[in-house]
């Protein structure tokens, strides 16, 4: 989501004032459970952005793997309200993903947009910047429909100005399996976070529950746009790769970004 969150902070960037240090460094994670049980892992995740005394959060669930789903979209010029939507292929080969516009009385707005993403790449767009031209109003309201030859994971943000809050997406197809990215990394019981952000103002806090009897080990894998590794201070250890975080029985661990006095960056 590189070019979203980028564009954000060049058009607003002087009413920032970053509680993380150092440039935005953004993806997608990967947490893979290690342990002989692998149910019971419940995956939450918290986007946070810093303003001076103030900061939004949003809080997003794991979205299911999808070959076709539907988002609510309204934009709006006057109001700074725009719609962002981050992809992800996990797939190990090239996935083609078709996005129709529709008017709220059905109608395509502009010709269908098919982008192609290689093995394991993320991209992520403005609804005005994906579809653009005379033909697109400047306040909308209608959907978005995306449509992919191989499962995608698909995330959405609704913008207004630098408040955001997450938008529901509805999977109408049925939920793909999770593959395996890497060695050790994801496969069967792994979820896949499609967005992840740290620095610039930026912070990503990922709780990751145990509802199961017995303690539970899993590790998490970061990568950027690219599919390459992405690495960050989490926890105030650098790397990639977490691993061998174990989470007692009916426990939770919280992993994120903390500043100097050892606080949650949001």
């Amino acid at each position: 989501m590189r070019k979203l969150f980028w564009a954000l902070i060049m058009i607003l960037a002087s009413s920032i004032l970053a509680f993380s240090q150092g440039p935005v460094q953004v993806g997608w994670a990967v947490i893979t459970p290690v342990s002989a049980t692998t149910s019971g892992m419940v995956v939450f995740e918290t986007f946070g952005l810093s303003r001076g005394n103030e900061t939004t959060q949003a809080g997003i669930l794991p979205p299911d793997l999808t070959t076709n789903a539907i988002l609510f979209v309204s934009t709006s010029g006057r109001l700074s309200r725009n719609l962002g939507v981050a992809i992800v292929n996990p797939q190990s080969t090239s996935v083609n993903v078709t996005m129709t516009l529709r008017r709220d009385d059905g109608t395509p707005v502009a010709t269908a947009v098919t982008t192609t993403l290689t093995a394991q790449q993320q991209i992520a767009r403005f609804v005005t910047e994906l579809f653009s031209g005379p033909s697109i109003p400047a306040d909308f309201t209608g959907t978005l429909t995306l449509t992919s030859t191989a499962p995608v994971s698909i995330v959405g943000l609704r913008f207004r100005g630098l408040n955001f809050s997450t938008i529901p997406i509805t999977n109408l197809s049925t939920a793909g399996s999770m593959p395996t990215i890497g060695p050790g990394v994801g496969g069967a019981g792994a979820i896949l976070l499609p967005q992840f952000a740290v620095g610039g103002g930026w912070a990503t806090e990922i709780g990751i529950v145990n509802t199961g009897s017995t303690a539970l080990t899993v590790r998490l894998d970061l990568f950027k746009p690219d599919g390459t590794a992405l690495t960050a201070t989490l926890n105030g250890t650098a790397a990639s790769s977490f691993t061998g975080l174990t989470i007692p029985a009916a426990g939770v661990l919280t992993i994120a970004q903390r500043n100097p006095n050892g606080d949650d960056d949001f």
